[in-house]
């Protein structure tokens, strides 16, 4: 079950009227019936191996002991790598359990949790069965930690109308990002990254600019929804987006895009990659090819290396997101290494990063570097990947009949001309918009209704109809 379907509605509906109508006490135990449910709706054979997760990991790590900590490990992972990369194995005809890789994340982070004594271990399986189900975050995050989301699923709710209503227009918010804006966009994205042999530089520029706003307008529409959802439960979610297009470098953009999973994985395999015995010795051993370098700059280089390799992996096991993983490894590095070299010139040339041209420079160049990454993500193959990346720099033309040709897979005539100004309007609305809570948080909060009512309207009208996955679903 979606999200965004009719049967959804009606299912948050029936939830809403219960959660509120029970004794707040009960309320956990309502979201946790409903939770189960809708993950039992969604595909009745998967919630076995979701209750594998909790079982295995609530039992063994109440003793959280090194030996339960690896079982713990094993039997997840396990599970997630037969499901994710049993088909690279000769293994067909298998379905990966929805949000698996998110609960997972979940289960593992509050296993190392347990035995690095960061937290107490749970003593009622029923909430912990809870904190992983939870269904507004199991299918695409976000990454709760145990000590940060217990406390606000289970304590008692009121009833609030604001929280019906903000939830509400959260909502609808989320559901414009996804249904218009990346709906509308993926016409396109779709139909030239299908065949990128067949076009020219300029539309394949046009399509990795598209592909880079479809994907953050459907990840972030997810998350509005998710958070909206909970709202109206008054509950708090944490957030995963930061308008992370606004950056003005790489580590603050990855800062600010899928917050809780980079916060994940920080936590649990960057800090201790960097405190770790083997990364003491190889830093050392690095440190006698570089005798210049800093001793931190040194130390994060394998963990860097390990923790972009291990994500591209995470997102699949196909060479383009190796390739992926591989490509922001590089580029992180090479920022963190040039760091203090790049301190100097800007202090020598009098750089300012408070002038408005500079700030401008800085975020396009951003944006370009993770375009350029997102060209791997998005392409069917490695050589997919490179013959676009070759045709935008050996074949890119700036002409009325490459504009022509970059206009076709939007339809013709008329079809064209009208979706190029819809699409072209979306996107300006969404940077002026994110530009101006960027520098404003509470901007358009004041008539947020009248918002609400043109977002919806706008939805029915230009809205793509029969979407019902997200495309981190897939992950």
């Amino acid at each position: 079950m979606s999200l965004i379907s009719v049967p959804f509605l009606f299912f948050l509906l029936i939830l809403l009227i219960i959660y509120y109508r029970v004794h707040e006490n009960s309320q956990w135990k309502v979201l946790l019936l409903f939770s189960l449910g809708f993950y039992f709706l969604a595909n009745p054979v998967c919630i076995i191996f979701l209750m594998i997760s909790v079982f295995s990991t609530f039992f063994l790590m109440r003793d959280p002991v090194i030996s339960h900590l690896r079982l713990t490990v094993f039997i997840n992972l396990g599970l997630l790598i037969f499901f994710r990369y049993g088909i690279h194995f000769g293994i067909h005809d298998i379905t990966v359990p929805l949000g698996m890789s998110f609960y997972t994340f979940m289960t593992l982070g509050y296993a190392l949790d347990c035995y690095n004594k960061k937290t107490e271990p749970c003593g009622n399986l029923l909430h912990y069965a809870l904190y992983i189900s939870y269904f507004p975050q199991i299918t695409q995050g976000p990454i709760g930690t145990w000590k940060g989301m217990i406390g606000e699923l289970t304590r008692p709710h009121p009833y609030s109308s604001a929280n019906i209503k903000e939830g509400g227009y959260r909502i609808i918010k989320g559901l414009f990002n996804k249904l218009v804006i990346a709906g509308r966009l993926s016409f396109y994205v779709d139909t030239v990254f299908t065949s990128p042999k067949g076009y020219g530089g300029l539309t394949l520029i046009t399509a990795v600019f598209f592909y880079a706003i479809e994907l953050y307008a459907d990840f972030s529409g997810y998350m509005d929804i998710a958070c909206g959802i909970s709202r109206m439960l008054d509950i708090k979610l944490a957030e995963n987006f930061n308008r992370p297009y606004l950056s003005r470098n790489i580590q603050e953009y990855w800062r600010r895009w899928h917050i809780t999973l980079n916060d994940w994985f920080r936590e649990q395999l960057m800090l201790p990659a960097v405190t770790s015995n083997w990364n003491r010795k190889a830093s050392r051993a690095l440190g006698k090819l570089f005798p210049k370098a800093k001793k931190g700059t040194l130390r994060t280089v394998f963990p860097l290396i390990l923790v972009w390799i291990t994500t591209g992996i995470w997102h699949g096991a196909e060479a383009v997101y190796i390739g992926w993983g591989i490509y922001f490894a590089i580029v992180m590095l090479l920022s963190v290494c040039t760091m203090s070299v790049m301190k100097k010139v800007r202090k020598a040339i009098g750089w300012n990063d408070a002038n408005p041209a500079i700030k401008v420079f800085q975020t396009l160049r951003t944006f370009l570097i993770v375009c350029t990454g997102e060209v791997m993500f998005r392409a069917e193959s490695l050589s997919d990947a490179f013959t676009i990346y070759k045709n935008i720099f050996t074949a890119t033309r700036i002409n009325p009949s490459e504009i022509a040709a970059a206009l076709v897979p939007f339809g013709n005539g008329n079809q064209a001309a009208a979706s190029i100004l819809i699409i072209g309007m979306l996107i300006a609305g969404l940077f002026i918009t994110e530009l101006k809570k960027e520098h404003d948080p509470e901007a358009f909060t004041g008539h947020r209704y009248l918002y609400a009512g043109f977002l919806l309207t706008v939805t029915i009208l230009f809205g793509v109809s029969g979407q019902s996955n997200f495309m981190y679903q897939s992950f």
